[in-house]
């Protein structure tokens, strides 16, 4: 039950007033007392069925959330963690099972880690990425010289344009995003993504792109303003690139560079 308000950047169009509701809850949960109306609240259901959110089947309002807005949230919590779940929400943990930012704040240089979510609902992938994104972020943001972390961090993500699409409004996982776009290098953070097309990502993620890696695209994807910083005649030689040729463009290149991938198996040793 942590990080409600992650978990509900999947919700689609979130309002004002859903996020304030988010907040209390979060901090009703955060700073129980003995008198708060979060003292019955233990699991997934209690929360979605009791006190303070409802009463006899109907939702209350709480601080300035109309119950309307309650029953909204209502819904949508009980179809991320109740109804469209694989099990990732659960109310206790078994042995075998490890909270995943607890386990991405045990990492060290050298290694690489896998996360499949690839079996997940696209919520749950959403949920599971930025909490390793969050997590990550955090470490090197906040960290002393009492921890010790590597000196760099790569985060390899497919399908970006799901998590920071174009046209989408600011919620904390587009936020998390943001700022390992613009600000992760100087701390070692890495991001590195794979999409089928460069304008489906937010402007502020790809605009902060120091290295882009361009392969076949069609001539309207090619058209589109991301793609400004190619001439017209490599915009044609980008709709023609065979399988394996690709276009590197870097500062430190005058050009962008054709590249193939991988080597021929001749030259492979």
């Amino acid at each position: 039950m942590e990080k409600l308000d992650l978990l509900f950047s999947t919700v689609p169009d979130p309002t004002d007033t859903i996020d304030s509701l988010v907040g209390e809850i979060s901090n009703g949960l955060l700073n129980k007392t003995a008198k708060s109306q979060f003292n019955k609240v233990q699991d997934w259901s209690s929360l979605l069925d009791g006190e303070p959110l409802a009463e006899n089947g109907k939702s209350q309002g709480i601080g300035d959330v109309k119950p309307s807005s309650v029953g909204k949230f209502r819904r949508h919590l009980r179809r991320m963690v109740m109804t469209r779940t694989t099990g990732v929400f659960t109310n206790r943990r078994t042995r075998n099972e490890f909270h995943l930012a607890e386990e991405i704040r045990k990492i060290e240089g050298g290694h690489t880690y896998v996360i499949d979510i690839a079996k997940l609902q696209e919520h749950e992938q959403a949920f599971a990425f930025g909490d390793i994104i969050r997590t990550v972020y955090e470490m090197f943001a906040e960290s002393d010289e009492t921890i010790n972390l590597p000196k760099k961090v790569l985060i390899f993500v497919d399908e970006l344009n799901k998590y920071a699409p174009v046209g989408v409004k600011d919620s904390p996982l587009v936020d998390q995003i943001l700022d390992i776009s613009e600000r992760g290098r100087s701390l070692g953070v890495i991001l590195i993504s794979a999409q089928q097309f460069l304008s489906a990502v937010h402007p502020r993620v790809t605009g902060n792109a120091a290295t882009k890696i361009l392969g076949r695209s069609t001539s309207s994807e090619i058209m589109q303003p991301d793609y400004r910083f190619l001439d017209q005649d490599l915009k044609l030689s980008v709709t023609r690139l065979s399988k394996g040729e690709l276009l590197l463009q870097h500062a430190v290149f005058r050009q962008p560079v054709k590249v193939i991938f991988p080597k021929p198996a001749y030259r492979q040793e």
